[in-house]
Formats: structure tokens, C-alpha cells, sequence
């Protein structure tokens, strides 16, 4: 690296530590039967109907992507309807990738973001990437995001706040009436980006409506994921809802062929898939109850939860040795230091057995602890 120049932005950046995937825990470990129960994927696996639609694209994959794109903003729009069109559709390489053509087109020249200091941790690193500056604002002493005290760390230097609902890493789920009351609050020189990646997993009958901001002319931007509920994590498609002039701005950051017509294909099938969609947001909701009973029983701290993952806080041992303690038994949970929770862990919603194996494997992790 001697005598280059580089990036001051890039060096403030922290390396994004991405969960623990089988292979490495095979590889560090010897250890054959693992569980994954740190990613939030579909244990289900993929749609049926994304799966045929990308082994009919594979024949394309000498060529670039074409219409795939186009046809894919087309399908959003007909699938949500209520006026929008593929205009107000940016598709992008994941919901992260979305993320980051938003801080690119808003964070520059000391550009500042506000969010809560428990949440994506890619939301400040976006900001650092571009040479903006993150205000951090604490949950509430129940963990949900405090939007009046957001609200009131905007300054004019502010471009972006950033909402997580419900919020990984604590599964919260933000209500319309704080929604609007927030919004009502922010004055026109912010973006308001709602990241709901788990929004098709959410039971509560206060479920918020965030599209309704895009249809009123808010500048907000709704962005959403193929990646849990289609079960297309590995592909890698993602994309924002917002009003065209806003889409139109930000496609200035999209890279050429940015996504892959074969994973666009698959996408825009898995949105004709409601049979498998249903199964799995009917699995998650089922052994969300499960696990959360389960943990409960067993003394722990674990969050209601609006998505497919639990939190567990202030478990009774050292979080790094009962993260570790679980991988040697092969099962893969996510500390969320990172989060902003230096004592909790993240547990994804599996299938029961999967479920079962963790809860067995963390029961006597604790005993070994009692014992000891």
C-alpha cells in the first residue's frame, strides 16, 4: 500500500462481519451436522416457481441482462398496484445494494445521518463510506426505537434517517401512528429510508403502511427484500419503493447491469409463489411462538419479536463463550455486538427440529455454566 493514495472514508470503515456460514464452523471445528441459525434465511429453501424460473434464465447467463430489469419494475408495480408504477421501482444487487446507491446519492460534503444506536449496522457504515457522519440515538428502555428523540436530532446538516421495522436486531415493529407523528416532524431537506426487510413476517394489527408516505409525496424510501420470504438470499435482489423523481435521482448510482437476469427472473416469479410465500411466513410465526415460549421457560430475556428471528438479552453467562459453546455443539447464532448489543445474541427462526437442536444444545450450555 505504500506510496497510494487512499480513500480516508474507506479506512474509517469497519469491515462488515457477515454471520458464521456452515462451512467455516466445518472447517474450524471437524464438526459435520451443523445448524444455521444465524442469517435469518428461509428454512424452507426457495420458491418452487423462483427455482423454475431460473433454471429456464440459465440458458441466458452468456448474456447480459436485457429486459430483466424493466420486467421486474413492471411485476412490483402490478403486484402492489394502488398507482405505482415501474417508476417508482429501483432495483438493486440485494436490499444492501439499494442502501448503498441511497447513501451515494445523499451522503457527501459532511452529510449526516441519524439513527438508532441499535439496529443494521450498515446504515453508519454506508454513511462513513461516502464521508458523512452517523448520529447514533438509544432505544428506549424497552428496546423499541424512540422516533421523538430521532426527530429531534435533525439538524440542517441531516440528509438521511434510517428506520429499521421491525428492527433487526430487536424484531420491533414501528405503528403507523408513530410513523405518520415522526414524518410530520421532518423537515424537507431529509430522506426518510424505511428498511423492512422483514415486513412480510409482521402479525400486529397496528402493521404500518409506509407506502402510504410514498403515495402522499413524502421523500421517503421504502426498501425491501427477495431474500426472506422468497427465499433468494444468494441471489442477491433487493429494491426501493419511491416517488420517480427520487428513483430517477438515484439511478445515477446504479452500476451497469448491476443485477443479474437470471436472479431478476427468479425474483419477479417468487411474486406469483403466495402458496410457498404463505408457508413460510405461517412457519415463522408458529415457531417464532415456540422458541420465545421455550427461551422463556428456560429463564431467559428474549424480545417479542416481529420478524423471523428472536433477540435474547443479558443471558447469564458470557455472551462470547455461550456463542462459542453453542458453535461447538453446531449450532450458529449471531452476537450482536456489532448491532449495537454487546450483550445479546440473535437466534433465527427454523424449522423444529432445527429449533429443538438449539434449544438443547443452549440448555446445557447453561448447565455446563451452573456446573462450573
Amino acid at each position: 500500500m505504500k506510496d497510494l493514495t487512499l480513500n480516508s472514508n474507506l479506512l474509517k470503515v469497519p469491515l462488515y462481519i457477515a454471520g458464521k456460514s456452515p462451512e467455516e464452523v466445518r472447517s474450524e471445528l471437524g464438526l459435520k451436522d451443523i445448524v444455521k441459525l444465524g442469517s435469518n434465511e428461509n428454512p424452507l429453501g426457495t420458491s418452487p416457481l423462483a427455482l423454475a424460473a431460473l433454471q429456464d434464465a440459465l440458458a441466458t447467463t452468456h448474456r447480459y441482462p436485457g429486459l430483466a430489469e424493466k420486467e421486474l419494475r413492471q411485476r412490483l408495480a402490478g403486484y402492489y398496484g394502488n398507482g405505482l408504477t415501474e417508476h417508482h421501482f429501483l432495483v438493486g444487487n440485494g436490499a444492501t445494494d439499494v442502501m448503498r446507491m441511497i447513501a451515494q446519492g445523499f451522503i457527501s460534503e459532511g452529510g449526516v445521518s441519524v439513527t438508532c444506536a441499535v439496529t443494521f449496522p450498515l446504515f453508519a457504515l454506508l454513511t462513513t463510506m461516502y464521508g458523512g457522519q452517523t448520529i447514533r440515538i438509544p432505544p428506549r428502555a424497552d428496546y423499541h426505537l424512540d422516533l421523538p428523540a430521532l426527530a429531534q436530532a435533525i439538524t440542517p446538516q441531516t440528509r438521511l434517517v434510517w428506520l429499521c421495522s421491525p428492527n433487526n436486531p430487536t424484531g420491533f415493529v414501528l405503528s403507523q401512528q408513530e410513523i405518520d407523528e415522526f414524518l410530520a416532524r421532518v423537515p424537507e431537506h431529509v430522506v426518510v429510508v424505511f428498511d423492512e426487510s422483514y415486513l412480510d413476517f409482521v402479525t400486529d394489527a397496528g402493521r404500518p403502511d409506509t407506502l402510504q408516505a410514498v403515495h402522499k409525496g413524502a421523500k421517503a424510501i421504502v426498501v425491501r427484500s427477495f431474500s426472506k420470504l422468497a427465499g433468494l438470499a444468494n441471489m442477491r435482489v433487493g429494491y426501493g419503493i419511491a416517488q420517480p423523481g427520487l428513483v430517477e435521482y438515484l439511478m445515477h448510482t446504479v452500476m451497469p447491469f448491476n443485477t443479474g437476469g437470471p436472479a431478476m427472473r427468479a425474483a419477479a416469479a417468487s411474486l406469483d409463489d403466495e402458496s410457498f410465500r404463505q408457508r413460510s411466513r405461517e412457519l415463522v410465526w408458529c415457531e417464532r411462538a415456540y422458541l420465545r415460549e421455550r427461551l422463556s421457560e428456560m429463564g431467559l430475556h428474549c424480545l417479542p419479536s416481529q420478524a423471523n428471528f428472536l433477540l435474547v438479552v443479558d443471558p447469564p453467562q458470557d455472551l462470547p463463550a455461550l456463542v462459542d459453546a453453542l458453535l461447538h455443539h453446531g449450532i450458529i447464532v449471531r452476537p450482536m455486538a456489532a448491532f449495537g448489543l454487546a450483550n445479546a445474541f440473535r437466534v433465527t427462526v427454523g424449522l423444529r427440529e432445527e429449533n429443538d437442536r438449539f434449544l438443547g444444545a443452549l440448555q446445557a450450555v447453561l448447565d455446563a455454566s451452573v456446573a462450573a
